[in-house]
């Protein structure tokens, strides 16, 4: 009789020792999961990246969500993957005869020798759809199309970098995304930019 009793008060043990576990399992993992929830809706920054052997491009904004009477930061970046002097290396020797063609001026050398740069134009060209951009970065403003052109400083040896800071403004009537692109060196990137009304802004 006392090892039935025993057992049964065993058993009670055991099960509710075995709820309580259970619960404590179900609880931990509702605070995980609610957690990851904040932490994703905390994470506004979007980064766009390409690569084309010579050069890696990024693009950043943050927040990707602007409001009519706001405006969302712009980085554009630019890493060095191989050192510049591996880019400058075409040589022709003497009697050779070059012709560079450049909108309609079109200029012949020769020369004993002549080297002829392979590294990226130092422009990046910047765009927007939906907004202006005010951009505080060096640039060169081509105003006959009406483009702009950040100025890319950046340092000859592997792993370099480079940054342009610019800030999107919307514009209005407002469409419901906008777009910021970038493009340097043959490579494209593009991101989009979901715009909100701001409530108060209707009262």
């Amino acid at each position: 009789m006392k090892n039935i009793i025993l057992y049964k008060h065993y058993n009670y043990f055991l099960v509710k020792n075995l709820t309580h576990l259970k619960s404590t399992f179900i609880i931990g993992a509702l605070i995980f999961i609610t957690c990851n929830d904040v932490n994703d809706l905390l994470i506004t920054e979007q980064t766009s990246k390409t690569s084309n052997g010579r050069f890696e491009l990024s693009l950043t904004i943050d927040p990707d969500i602007v409001y009519d009477n706001s405006s969302t930061k712009l980085i554009a970046k630019i890493k060095r993957i191989v050192p510049r002097d591996s880019l400058v290396s075409v040589t022709f020797s003497k009697d050779t005869v070059i012709t560079i063609v450049s909108g309609d001026t079109t200029t012949t050398i020769r020369n004993d020798t002549t080297t002829v740069s392979t590294d990226a134009l130092m422009y990046c060209l910047i765009n927007s759809v939906g907004g202006d951009l005010d951009i505080h970065s060096l640039i060169y403003d081509d105003k006959v199309n009406e483009k702009k052109y950040f100025q890319v400083t950046i340092d000859d040896a592997k792993g370099s970098t480079w940054e342009g800071l610019a800030f999107y403004n919307p514009i209005t009537p407002l469409k419901e995304r906008g777009h910021i692109s970038a493009i340097f060196d043959g490579m494209n990137l593009t991101l989009p930019v979901k715009l909100v009304t701001n409530p108060s802004s209707g009262n």
